[in-house]
């Protein structure tokens, strides 16, 4: 089971991508919270993945802290398996918080947009102030305790002119070897910018070959995931995400939706699929869990359909209202990203790279 907390709609970035809608004080009450871990643990689930979101979760750090450790307590009491992670944009860490997260077994992720030229483009603090040096501090600070520390990068128009030098830099400045790259599929992107995206996946391509030569390898998502369902002929079920199923994100208000993505401002409650104090809305909830996939014509016979992600419901839905619906830049990204993979995979497969083979034919894929 994998559950998210929201712990506030509030943070001190102004990304301009954000999801999360206008920010406010309002955070997750006490009594919210220790309910919505009350609700978690009532699956008795044998695993369960509790992550910290927002907003920015460390503006509530003591409620972090104390949910993080009750939610320590139920497992033990439940002999539930607990992995607690949280997703910051590492502004608010201190050597103080990353010692106490390492000690309490999180694993954290951290938002960062690359290089100065394409975080500052798009991620300053809500003052307009770049929030780069700051983000870097947290960055490096966490990197001691987690040296497998996953950044997340969020190409869009503004800064896809910097992406693949910013790869370039995570790794060889910041010693980062695990990058996440989510691009902001909510706005236009023209020519020139899909240009520049398409140009941006060809260069990290040739970098991550280069990585992988050098016995320096690294993981780069849009990559990794195609090379697998190259080997596996496609999404196999487990790999799809339980969205509203075995997978639900729990608002400030205590209110229940199928992904994180998708409580924005929490005001527009179409998605809710019910609440920690009353528990699920059957009747809604039922009929998410049945419109779950993809019914595009123009994908129904496509030969990318088995490795695309055209069944990602919390992206169909922000793009077309519709949770079993694309658009068009999805179907960008997923050509784009699986010629990338498919051309270094094929590579690094026929030179015969052990960093290759022991990384995805002996370890991920046994």
């Amino acid at each position: 089971m994998d559950v998210s907390l929201a712990l506030t709609h509030d943070c001190n970035l102004n990304c301009s991508y954000c999801y999360a809608g206008a920010k406010r004080r309002e955070a997750m009450t006490r009594t919210t919270a220790w309910q919505a871990l009350d609700f978690a643990f009532s699956f008795q689930a044998p695993k369960l993945q509790l992550g910290f979101f927002g907003g920015e979760p460390l503006l509530e750090w003591p409620l972090l802290q104390a949910c993080a450790e009750r939610a320590e307590a139920l497992a033990e009491k439940a002999g539930t398996q607990l992995r607690t992670t949280v997703t910051t944009n590492g502004t608010l860490l201190t050597e103080d918080r990353v010692a106490w997260l390492h000690k309490h077994a999180f694993y954290p992720a951290i938002s960062l947009d690359g290089n100065r030229a394409m975080h500052d483009a798009t991620r300053p603090f809500c003052t307009g102030k770049s929030s780069f040096d700051a983000t870097i501090r947290g960055l490096r600070a966490l990197r001691e305790s987690f040296p497998e520390i996953e950044v997340i990068v969020v190409p869009e128009p503004a800064n896809v002119a910097h992406l693949a030098d910013s790869i370039r830099y995570l790794v060889e400045e910041e010693d980062v070897i695990r990058i996440s790259i989510n691009p902001n599929f909510y706005t236009p992107w023209d020519e020139d910018a899909l240009d520049l995206w398409r140009q941006g996946f060809e260069t990290i391509g040739d970098y991550y070959l280069a990585c992988y030569r050098d016995n320096h390898p690294i993981a780069v998502n849009f990559i990794d995931s195609k090379v697998i369902t190259r080997l596996k002929n496609g999404y196999e079920c487990q790999d799809r995400c339980n969205f509203g199923e075995r997978e639900i994100a729990v608002a400030p208000s205590g209110n229940v939706y199928p992904c994180e993505r998708l409580i924005g401002e929490d005001l527009d409650h179409t998605m809710v699929i019910g609440n920690v104090f009353e528990g699920f809305n059957e009747k809604k909830r039922q009929a998410v869990l049945a419109k779950r996939g993809n019914i595009n014509g123009e994908c129904i016979g496509c030969g990318y359909r088995p490795r695309c992600m055209n069944w990602c419901c919390c992206i169909n839905y922000t793009l077309t209202g519709a949770i079993d619906q694309t658009d068009g830049i999805v179907c960008f990204h997923e050509r784009a990203a699986i010629a990338v993979a498919d051309r270094v995979g094929e590579t690094l497969f026929n030179e015969k790279n052990p960093c290759f083979l022991k990384r995805f034919y002996y370890e991920e894929n046994v």
